[in-house]
């Protein structure tokens, strides 16, 4: 059994993955020295935890690319339920831990847990689940389509409070695709669409630091010193790379210029050591995961599976779309990491496990 799985692998996906992890770390070291001595006094501090991550990420990688993926089916009420705990609690103060205005994480021990992590997860695979079952009657909105959008509704408005309207809305975007992909009537999916941008934009306007935040991305040399310092700051280290880079290391941004430079902006500074070579690598790993997840789905026979295959690729895709989309200023700051390249545990080990999934969905092909 085990032998017949490792056999049907698609190693060419899972090579895109590990040379993705692979760069992260090389990347996030780079990125987090400066931070490591002057707050810790030790240059290792970040990529340490992030090869602890890597490490647990390895471990629930290959249980996922060996535990029977249709289990997953028959718990996804019980993932969506504890979806919601996790959702809850981490608003409870003294359960949740607030960081920069924002209360995303709990604490388990030395490890800083994000529960909407998990949910991104937990998500995809309720919707394919759902929509799977209710194939006879998915043309009727109120028994095959509602009741799961109902749930989703929810979801967005708990990770809101967080607040975090960016990982709200990849929830919601892998969710609609996962809907679109189960044959829905193009009328539903088109009012959904317009309800779902209405609310979207909705909140992003109603409140005054999301609008500052919005308007900053649309010039932030209105205010170089405030809102718009992160953006101005990426916009340097990505000008100064060019095609080459200037080296490995050779990062002037990540002295404490740039933000979150080892998270997310761990791509500017890529491209400032990288350049515009090293942005087509990682981008050529990703477009590899995407198609290989494709012809995955394409090649799968029951719903459940292709749906799941669409899902988990897509959530990759949106969040890369999301964080490049930030760094180079086409769209809002959002906060949401580089898939299994920025620094984050949570995210790199429930990332990893997401992706050991869709190999395991590679080995289903029959």
């Amino acid at each position: 059994m085990l032998l017949r799985y490792l056999k049907k692998f698609d190693y060419l996906l899972i090579l895109a993955i590990f040379l993705l992890c692979f760069l992260g770390l090389v990347m996030v070291y780079s990125a987090s020295y400066p931070l490591g001595v002057i707050q810790y006094g030790n240059d290792r501090y970040f990529i340490d935890k992030q090869l602890t991550s890597f490490s647990i990420g390895l471990v629930f990688f290959t249980i996922a690319a060996f535990f029977p993926h249709q289990i997953y089916a028959k718990l996804s009420p019980i993932i969506v339920l504890i979806s919601i705990f996790l959702l809850i609690i981490v608003l409870i103060p003294g359960i949740g831990v607030e960081r920069n205005f924002s209360q995303r994480w709990i604490q388990l021990g030395s490890f800083m847990f994000q529960p909407s992590e998990a949910v991104k997860l937990g998500m995809i695979i309720y919707f394919a689940a759902i929509y799977a079952k209710k194939q006879e009657y998915i043309n009727h909105f109120a028994k095959g389509v509602l009741p799961p959008l109902l749930i989703l509704g929810f979801v967005f408005l708990l990770i809101l409070k967080q607040p975090d309207l960016g990982t709200a809305t990849s929830i919601l975007l892998a969710c609609g695709v996962i809907l679109l992909c189960s044959g829905a009537r193009l009328i539903h999916l088109i009012s959904l669409g317009m309800i779902a941008i209405s609310g979207i934009l909705y909140f992003a306007f109603s409140e005054s630091y999301r609008l500052k935040r919005l308007m900053s991305f649309l010039n932030p040399f209105d205010d170089p010193s405030g809102e718009g310092y992160q953006l101005i700051n990426s916009y340097q280290a990505i000008a100064s790379g060019g095609l080459q880079g200037n080296g490995l290391g050779n990062s002037a941004q990540k002295f404490g210029y740039l933000p979150e430079a080892h998270t997310d902006f761990i791509m500017a500074i890529t491209l400032e050591e990288l350049g515009i070579l090293g942005l087509l690598l990682i981008m050529f790993l990703y477009f590899l995961i995407m198609y290989r997840g494709f012809r995955i789905s394409l090649k799968l026979k029951d719903a459940f599976s292709k749906l799941l295959a669409i899902g988990l690729t897509f959530q990759i895709m949106i969040q890369v779309f999301f964080n490049l989309g930030a760094v180079s200023g086409i769209l809002p700051i959002t906060g949401i990491t580089l898939p299994l390249v920025s620094y984050g545990g949570s995210s790199l080990i429930l990332m990893m496990y997401s992706t050991g999934i869709l190999v395991r969905l590679s080995a289903s092909i029959k």
